[in-house]
């Protein structure tokens, strides 16, 4: 799959040099300034036009992407889609695309950070189907701020169980559940502002499940070892009463953000801090299992030389509050742009720390590379081991799509597999 992948990107590659080198030289018949200007170089570029039919859409498309990236005066929403592909050893290969928006809520104030939506789809061989959007508004005055993000998702997935020691022998022994599940996602805050760079306000974080399907696949001797299935025996409950957890669960966290954002740009910072602290319970009556969970994170990013920025990020999440925590929510690997490369869900318990460390450097005309290291450690506060920490490492290749808005295509690396991702934006 590997050396299928590279053999679409080296003719992707050798198609975008000839339309490139053919709109240079070739004939046109009316050509016109563009109102654009590069967010990179600063200078206009002019549009190619042509009168010829067969011709034309190949401009198009030339133009299209050409000028992706431009700043337009005439327009206050400024937004565009792209698609490419991705592979995951458990997924298979995907068609994955998105749409991405730039707009601001006063254009008369240069000084406000633009807002921005993302949305995006994705469908792969093995039957993942899913859909969304994200949003990071800054409104009049940046006195307030507005996230949000909606997810559903068709998820032909895995589960290995609950811990370290239990996920690993489980994947090595090819002793799962491979299950088909619907998820639907929604996460959302409002954050007034009480300092310079100070955010606080409520957060609302919603996730259901619907785990409509399920199949063991079980090593051989084992076929008969789990009359009520692997996923019941995986998900008994710790009370000694044989009963388990459901496999379709709902779980609604209410609670508040306080935010310290000094950022140049939230999606694609070139220097700043960021630290996110969110609290949030799960009370019970409105859910099965009621809990609290508290989530820290800290990012920074830092100028090196020219076009380089080094970026940093630690995270971690942690809930508590009840001795059973619905497996739908516990912390996992594969999540939030961390841990790229394992599969999400392969490794799950109720807290995790983790982070990366990642060099960023743009080259010529809207090209960049990255290059990440990073640790992760999914545990227990009764069972934590260093020795637990899972490693990731990789490279990814940028593409400035929209101003300071990339698409990635990241191919991440760890003790078990590897992967190759394709979104818009960056990790962290």
């Amino acid at each position: 799959m590997t050396m299928f992948i590279k053999r679409h990107l080296l003719v992707l590659g050798f198609i975008f040099v000839a339309i490139n080198a053919f709109s240079k030289h070739s004939p046109v018949t009316e050509t016109r300034d563009s109102v654009v200007v590069d967010s990179i170089t600063g200078q206009a570029r002019k549009y190619k036009l042509t009168d010829n039919k067969v011709l034309k859409p190949v401009y198009w498309v030339y133009n299209y992407l050409a000028n992706s990236n431009k700043l337009r005066s005439d327009k206050t929403y400024d937004g565009g889609f792209v698609f490419g592909p991705a592979y995951n050893i458990n997924t298979g290969f995907a068609i994955g695309g998105g749409y991405s928006a730039l707009y601001s809520f006063d254009k008369n104030d240069p000084t406000l950070q633009k807002s921005i939506v993302n949305g995006f789809f994705q469908a792969s061989v093995k039957g993942i189907v899913a859909i969304g959007v994200e949003g990071h508004n800054f409104m009049k005055n940046d006195m307030h701020r507005f996230n949000y993000e909606f997810s559903f998702t068709h998820y032909p997935s895995a589960f290995w169980g609950i811990g370290y020691d239990t996920s690993l022998k489980n994947f090595y022994d090819n002793r799962m559940v491979s299950s088909k599940q619907l998820l639907l996602k929604l996460e959302g805050d409002f954050t007034w502002k009480l300092a310079r760079n100070l955010y606080f306000g409520p957060k609302l974080d919603f996730l259901y499940s619907n785990l409509y399907k399920t199949e063991d696949v079980l090593p051989k001797g084992e076929e008969n070892m789990y009359p009520n299935g692997l996923m019941s025996e995986l998900l008994l409950l710790p009370d000694g009463s044989g009963k388990s957890q459901p496999g379709t669960q709902a779980a609604t966290g209410i609670g508040f953000t306080l935010t310290y954002d000094s950022r140049d740009f939230a999606t694609n910072a070139y220097k700043g801090h960021y630290i996110n602290l969110q609290q949030l319970a799960f009370i019970p009556g409105l859910n099965k299992y009621g809990f609290l969970t508290t989530d820290l994170k800290y990012q920074t990013y830092a100028p090196l030389w020219k076009k380089c920025t080094l970026a940093f990020q630690v995270h971690g999440r942690f809930n508590y509050g009840n001795d059973v925590i619905p497996w739908i929510r516990l912390a996992s690997t594969g999540n939030q742009g961390m841990g790229r490369g394992y599969f999400y869900g392969q490794y799950r318990d109720n807290n995790v720390a983790e982070t990366q460390l990642e060099l960023r450097q743009r080259l010529i005309w809207r090209l960049g590379v990255v290059a990440w290291a990073g640790a992760i450690n999914i545990f227990n506060f009764d069972n934590f081991r260093w020795d637990h920490t899972l490693p990731t490492y990789g490279f990814g290749i940028r593409w400035e799509f929209k101003p300071r808005v990339n698409v990635r295509v990241d191919w991440g690396f760890t003790k078990t597999g590897n992967s190759i991702v394709f979104n818009i934006g960056e990790a962290f």
